[in-house]
């Protein structure tokens, strides 16, 4: 029985063991999964406090950045301005000190010019500037008309046309006409109408008439009657057509000389070019000035206004060294053009001396080109 009972207490306490052991179990496991939470929960407010300082300090240093850069940026704008201010007044400076230097070159009399260098000046732009071409009748208009007087053509050579008496009766109309033109008894045989006065004014009707019968009569007087459309196809007629060719080819280089000084002493330029002749001729200028002024004119003016003019002279004593450079280089200029001028004239002049030495050895040979340039009829022979 005994047995039994302590069997029994035995039973009793290993299951009373046994069923205390899992309670302990259960308690463990607990505490385990509250430190897991525990730590989870830690380490997640680590990671997060972490990733906020990491944020902060992101921001920081990207404020930190900008700030940097503004201020970079500030200080190279300063910089810039500071340095535009330094090269702003060294330019003033340079500025003022070049004014100094002209204001005492100025007082010490470098820059006085000639009293008519301004007029001068004005002359040169307007007479070099291309003014215009020659107004009323040039040198080439009075050629043409000649040429065209000779060979019977148009208006001009209506009376060679019509024959010897026409001819003979427009030359004497135009003496009675046109005597005491430019103060000359006959324009029209006086070559001094052309070569005398600086402005030949062919505007006036009148002058460019005396100047065309002026030519007429020294180069071809009586030209010989055009041919028919019958005579040119005769033998002769072909002879006369030749000898006249070569008739015309030497006259021509009279023609040449005759353009040349009509083209001189034609008009040319504009109302300035008249105003500024009429401000620079001297008190002691001879020449008219009219409402016109041509190319010789204006030169002869430059001429006259310097060597002829007593005034100049004593200008020229007081000038500065640059002002008498001016005016050397001036006049060197002016001689520059006269000298191309006298080229152009020694060109037809050496035309006309060629021109009569072939025609003086055809006078001498006269088995050389010397044809008569009158027509004779068949019947007439």
């Amino acid at each position: 029985m005994k047995r039994l009972v302590v069997l029994a207490a035995l039973v009793a306490s290993s299951t009373s063991m046994f069923a205390i052991v899992p309670s302990a179990y259960a308690v463990c496991d607990g505490c385990v999964v509250s430190a897991v939470n525990n730590m989870n929960a830690n380490v997640s407010a680590q990671i997060q406090g972490t990733t906020q300082a990491v944020i902060a300090a992101q921001t920081a240093i990207v404020t930190a950045l900008g700030q940097s850069t503004a201020q970079l940026s500030g200080y190279e704008t300063r910089t810039a301005r500071s340095q535009q201010r330094v090269e702003d007044a060294a330019q003033q400076i340079e500025t003022m000190r070049q004014r100094d230097l002209a204001r005492a070159k100025a007082e010490g009399g470098r820059y006085d010019p000639a009293a008519s260098a301004c007029t001068d000046l004005s002359g040169i732009i307007q007479f070099g500037g291309g003014g215009g071409g020659s107004q009323g009748v040039g040198g080439n208009d009075l050629v043409n008309s000649s040429r065209n007087w000779s060979r019977g053509n148009g208006p001009a050579g209506l009376p060679v046309t019509q024959g010897g008496l026409a001819v003979a009766q427009v030359i004497v109309a135009d003496r009675e006409e046109l005597q005491g033109l430019g103060g000359y008894l006959d324009p029209t045989t006086d070559l001094r109408l052309m070569l005398e006065g600086q402005t030949l004014d062919t505007t006036d009707e009148k002058v460019a008439k005396a100047s065309a019968r002026l030519v007429n009569n020294v180069v071809d007087p009586t030209p010989a009657r055009p041919l028919t459309d019958g005579e040119k196809r005769t033998p002769q007629g072909k002879a006369q057509l030749a000898a006249r060719q070569i008739d015309e080819a030497r006259r021509s280089a009279a023609h040449s000389v005759f353009s040349y000084l009509g083209d001189l002493a034609a008009p040319t330029g504009s109302s300035g070019l008249v105003d500024w002749a009429k401000r620079a001729a001297p008190a002691s200028y001879s020449n008219t000035i009219g409402d016109a002024v041509s190319n010789q004119q204006v030169i002869d003016i430059f001429v006259q206004s310097r060597f002829a003019n007593p005034d100049w002279h004593q200008q020229l004593a007081t000038m500065a060294p640059e002002a008498v450079s001016r005016e050397i280089a001036l006049t060197n200029a002016l001689n520059l053009h006269v000298n191309w001028m006298m080229f152009q004239l020694m060109k037809r002049e050496a035309a006309v001396s060629a021109t009569h030495l072939a025609t003086e050895l055809d006078n001498r040979d006269t088995s050389g080109t010397a044809i008569t340039t009158r027509f004779e009829s068949a019947a007439a022979q």
